[in-house]
């Protein structure tokens, strides 16, 4: 049998998907169009799926009744769109053959899964499966399906997954091991066991999947073992119980069901087993009616254990793109190496001890952990606008580049050489008599030059210009200063004037508004990357992380409340490790005092989250590990 064909019956604005090579599909609009989907389907081997509004499936299946009471039809199955399931379930015209029920807004918001799901329990010829399922079983189905897909810590969905199964066919126990491959061989990685006492235990393990046991020739062959252990139902050709790997509890085993969870390339994942089920205080064997239940909660469990693995997956691209990324700004800036992973260190800190506050303004705020990753990851990559700054500018550590310094440097020697020349010329026309006098004038010059390049080499230093200085720098940018050719320049022009003009640090007006501008860099950037659901509100939390509560802050002045708690979290965090970092050449460290009497003085003028600052001191934040979380996958 080829790949199924679905059919949406388009009544009542039932939502299509968009078209795909994963499926194939036809939207039939009267029952005309239906039955030529049923021809077209026989014509090309194809089993069918009808996707149809509840108020249409009993009319459309008693024409599909009509239609295989005339002439032979193709396998058929149905998906009914309700947005009262359970209604659905307990009402009396449930159709034979039915797949599966799903809402409106699951058939619009998550095609991809739920297509995968209907294929995979049609697999292997066996739908539909839920033909022999009752409406109640069917039901809690659905709630465990809802119940695994919410789970996103990949261990709690395997606990979950045997915990529900044990529950779901009123099992006395049971396993689930876990398929990897390793160097070219499958092995089982993790066991999870339910022996019976009401206790889930998660192990790892190393044993390489082989025919020795009954878990290893259900991956092996994919075939479903039920097996029975009563004295008269022995089969010798079935595979035998491996105490070490298959399932084990103190109680004697009566019966052992033992299924394959395939993902969506039938590939086994897991494999899990059920032992002694359980009626009426009796240990029975597992039916046929069980083997269908747990086929389908199979499929189920199986998508949702791809799901999580993609997840994983997704995590550690995103984890690996944001080392990619602070390894690209450091190499851009190596004076501010560690700087990333240490604010995001503090923020991830600091984030944690507001969430376990309980009392004052931020006592309802509990961070989930999602969050705090989605801060992390922001703290992170809260700098990379920085590639989109002249390096000259990033790594800027004193007020002149080089190449000025040297080029001032070519002019004092212009004018020594000019002033020997003058000094040699006089000697020649007043005579030897005046040398002696000539000579002193003209080491006072060399003298005053000398004075000049060294108040040059002092306010050249990213430190505080004092007014004195100021002042003879005005001088020495107004002196002309003559030439051989008899023409007269100023030693320093106007852009050198104007840099060591700056009062404090080493950047220019101009230079300091483009290292600003790398906030704006970063929105930019992040914007374009196309984050999870889970991390929709990282490119704001970095974009603010330079914003103060009284509108001082940058790029876009916002105030106290337009300003996200986390981009709060990140302020106090960067700022501290701005002032006593030692790793950078242009400053020295400030002590972890000193820094917190900054920080206090910010508060005071209204700029930081007070509250959030006497957490940070407090709780001593700022000796959190400078070794970030990052890499580790929950």
């Amino acid at each position: 049998m080829n790949q199924p064909l679905f059919v949406f019956y388009e009544i009542d604005g039932l939502p299509v998907p968009p078209p795909s090579q994963d499926f194939s599909y036809l939207i039939a609009k009267s029952p005309d169009q239906v039955l030529a989907a049923v021809q077209k389907a026989q014509q090309e081997a194809q089993s069918l799926v009808f996707i149809v509004n509840e108020t249409e499936c009993y009319r459309l299946f008693k024409l599909m009744e009509a239609r295989a009471a005339r002439e032979k039809c193709p396998p058929y199955s149905w998906v009914v769109v309700t947005e009262n399931m359970d209604a659905f379930l307990q009402g009396p015209h449930i159709p034979g053959g039915l797949l599966d029920v799903v809402s409106k807004h699951q058939l619009v918001s998550d095609f991809p899964n739920l297509f995968t799901k209907f294929k995979a329990l049609m697999r292997d010829s066996r739908f539909p499966e839920l033909s022999r399922i009752g409406s109640q079983t069917l039901k809690k189905l659905n709630e465990i399906l809802l119940k695994l897909t919410a789970e996103r810590d990949p261990k709690n969905l395997l606990v979950g997954t045997l915990s529900e199964a044990v529950q779901l066919l009123n099992a006395q126990g049971g396993t689930l091991l876990v398929v990897n491959e390793e160097e070219g061989e499958l092995v089982f990685k993790y066991q999870v066991q339910d022996n019976g006492e009401n206790k889930i235990v998660l192990n790892e393990t190393s044993h390489l999947v082989q025919e020795n046991s009954v878990c290893g020739y259900v991956v092996l062959t994919g075939k479903t073992m039920n097996l029975s252990f009563a004295e008269n139902n022995r089969n010798f050709s079935q595979p035998m119980v491996n105490r070490q790997i298959d399932h084990q509890q103190e109680s004697p085993m009566v019966s052992l069901i033992s299924i394959p969870l395939k993902d969506s390339r039938g590939d086994c994942r897991a494999v899990l087993q059920l032992c002694n089920k359980l009626s009426e205080g009796k240990v029975i064997s597992f039916d046929e009616d069980d083997e269908s239940i747990l086929r389908s909660f199979a499929t189920q469990a199986a998508i949702c254990l791809e799901s999580s693995d993609i997840y994983i997956e997704v995590q550690k691209l995103f984890e690996g793109f944001v080392r990619a990324s602070i390894t690209a700004i450091e190499s851009r800036d190596p004076s501010t190496g560690g700087h990333s992973e240490r604010v995001a260190s503090m923020s991830v800190a600091l984030a944690r001890a507001t969430t376990e506050v309980s009392t004052g303004l931020y006592r309802s705020v509990k961070f989930k952990e999602q969050e705090i990753k989605e801060l992390e990851y922001a703290a992170l990559l809260h700098d990379f606008g920085k590639i989109g700054i002249r390096e000259e500018v990033l790594v800027k550590s004193k007020k002149l580049y080089g190449y000025q310094l040297s080029a001032i440097q070519e002019r004092l020697k212009t004018f020594k050489a000019a002033a020997k020349i003058q000094f040699l010329e006089k000697v020649i026309k007043e005579g030897a008599s005046k040398r002696q006098k000539l000579e002193k004038e003209y080491n006072q010059q060399v003298e005053q030059l000398d004075r000049c390049w060294n108040l040059i080499l002092s306010a050249n230093e990213p430190n505080i210009l004092h007014k004195e200085n100021e002042k003879l720098l005005d001088q020495i940018r107004d002196e002309k200063l003559p030439l051989p050719d008899g023409s007269a320049i100023t030693l320093l022009n106007d852009e050198e004037y104007l840099a060591l003009s700056v009062t404090q640090g080493s950047l220019t007006e101009l230079e300091r508004l483009e290292i600003e501008s790398h906030v704006r860099h970063t929105y930019q950037f992040l914007k374009m990357i196309p984050w999870t659901r889970d991390f929709r509100g990282l490119t704001e939390i970095a974009y603010c992380h330079h914003e103060k509560l009284d509108g001082s802050g940058y790029p876009r002045g916002l105030t106290n409340h337009e300003i996200p708690l986390q981009s709060k979290i990140m302020t106090i965090a960067d700022i501290f490790d701005a002032l006593t970092a030692a790793d950078r050449w242009y400053k020295e460290a400030v002590p972890v005092e000193k820094a917190l009497e900054i920080l206090a003085q910010e508060v005071k003028e209204g700029k930081i989250d007070p509250v959030l600052f006497e957490i940070f001191k407090e709780r001593r934040i700022y000796t959190a590990s400078v070794i970030s979380s990052l890499g580790k996958v929950a």
